[in-house]
């Protein structure tokens, strides 16, 4: 079990004593925190729903349709300009900004990105290099900071193996970029294309899957966004335990990625 299963408890109830909280507006939260604790998230989910936090009590479904969020039109609008800003950072091949994905899934092939925040910690040079995307961005709940958000590029034939993400109280949008025909991505038993300019918004706490199999690299803006089921005090305090897993799981990975942000 990770560290920082075992010692957030104590931290969210130092958060709550000092930040004076009423325990009953943060219960599902100190309850997901004990279902982790007790190694019982399987217990609790269906369907291949299987996070390290899971909070009880969500509206869950693999893929959630677009006219859930409003806000979708829009971004789609912006796509011009976030194209745009994504080609002057490198595009497919820009070195100097494109990470690796440190998570190693990439079985085949490789995955890497231009991030602008990783597990909501700021890449300051990429953001400040895409004020057209932070625009576009700024309106939708979370998606500057409460996860993750980068510029997602596949290599031509890669493989990003089964996987699920870290918390159902976040859900995770992708808009289109550089799609050509062929690339897929399967969430629970549905598999879909992604299209330039579309967005399509999914649960990542379910088991997702990506391929490209085709000779092109493919690109898209991966962003999380809050549960539209989450109160504002559950979200104040699920931001806090962000900072405590950032603390306790990504310190060294920090120090390596950070200089030169």
């Amino acid at each position: 079990m990770q560290p920082w299963i075992t010692q957030s408890p104590a931290y969210l109830e130092r958060w709550i004593d000092e930040q004076e909280i009423d325990r009953s507006a943060v219960a599902r939260v100190i309850e997901g925190l004990d279902i982790a604790v007790r190694d019982e998230v399987g217990r609790h989910t269906t369907g291949g729903q299987q996070p390290n936090l899971y909070i009880p009590g969500l509206s869950a479904a693999p893929w959630w349709e677009n006219d859930r969020f409003p806000w979708t039109a829009d971004l789609e609008a912006a796509t011009p300009d976030i194209v745009a800003e994504f080609e002057a950072l490198g595009g497919l091949r820009g070195r100097r900004t494109l990470s690796s994905n440190p998570t190693e899934l990439a079985d085949e092939g490789r995955w890497s990105a231009h991030y602008l925040y990783y597990t909501a910690k700021a890449y300051p040079r990429n953001i400040k290099a895409c004020p057209k995307t932070v625009a576009a961005l700024a309106s939708i709940p979370g998606a500057l900071g409460c996860g993750m958000t980068y510029f997602s590029v596949l290599d031509p034939h890669t493989h990003i193996a089964a996987h699920t993400g870290f918390t159902n109280a976040h859900l995770r949008c992708h808009l289109g970029l550089v799609t050509p025909e062929g690339p897929s991505i399967r969430v629970g038993d549905e598999s879909r294309q992604w299209e330039r300019g579309r967005t399509f918004v999914f649960d990542d706490s379910f088991e997702h899957e990506v391929w490209n199999d085709t000779g092109s690299g493919r690109a898209v803006l991966l962003f999380d966004l809050w549960h539209p089921d989450l109160s504002e005090v559950e979200v104040r305090a699920i931001t806090y335990l962000m900072e405590v897993s950032r603390k306790l799981i990504y310190r060294s990975f920090w120090s390596k990625e950070f200089v030169s942000a």
